[in-house]
């Protein structure tokens, strides 16, 4: 798996493609230097008069959220683009509850799109339970958040299995059906 996505380079990508001011704007610049650490964060928060910004935490997730769409482009996480992440959420000290408390939809969002990409084969293989896994603890989600966030999904998507099932006559066809609608019940929860 390549490392696609420097946090550092997608940062300057995004302060040259937005129009970005306030703390938004000095955050993005620190992070762009390629000087992002904890210390010129604390540093900035207190030079540059953030630390009282309003939505300062709101402000965080959603420069956390920018990079994660990015490094999700592709369906995957490197090992480098986990830590580059992690990093963000320790600096920016995001903990446990603050996504789903503060953005919650735009969880959902991230979450929904690289699950029904997965869903495309109707089968989740243990890649894509692991790319889950680390969505759920990169957003700090407990397991019941992370799979109330797509329960809906995969109930929808078996109710189109269950459809097409009884659509077909072919055997293979119904018993490839079959097991997609056990293994996303048993990946999401979703009772009969």
């Amino acid at each position: 798996m390549a490392d696609k996505y420097s946090l550092r380079e997608e940062f300057r990508r995004y302060l040259d493609s937005e129009e970005l001011s306030g703390p938004i704007r000095s955050i993005g610049e620190l992070i762009a230097s390629g000087a992002f650490s904890r210390a010129s964060f604390d540093e900035l928060m207190e030079t540059g008069g953030l630390s009282g910004a309003p939505n300062l935490k709101e402000t965080l997730l959603d420069l956390t959220l920018v990079f994660t769409r990015k490094c999700l482009e592709d369906h995957e996480l490197s090992e480098a683009e986990i830590g580059e992440l992690q990093t963000l959420v320790t600096i920016f000290r995001i903990t446990e509850g603050d996504f789903y408390e503060l953005r919650r939809d735009a969880v959902r969002e991230v979450i929904s799109t690289q699950a029904m990409w997965m869903l495309e084969d109707r089968y989740v293989t243990e890649q894509e339970e692991v790319l889950q896994r680390d969505l759920q603890r990169l957003f700090g989600l407990s397991y019941d958040q992370y799979v109330g966030l797509l329960r809906s999904l995969a109930k929808k998507h078996i109710e189109k299995l269950e459809s097409r099932r009884l659509a077909t006559q072919d055997r293979d066809e119904l018993k490839a059906i079959d097991s997609s609608i056990r293994n996303l019940r048993s990946v999401f929860l979703v009772a009969r």
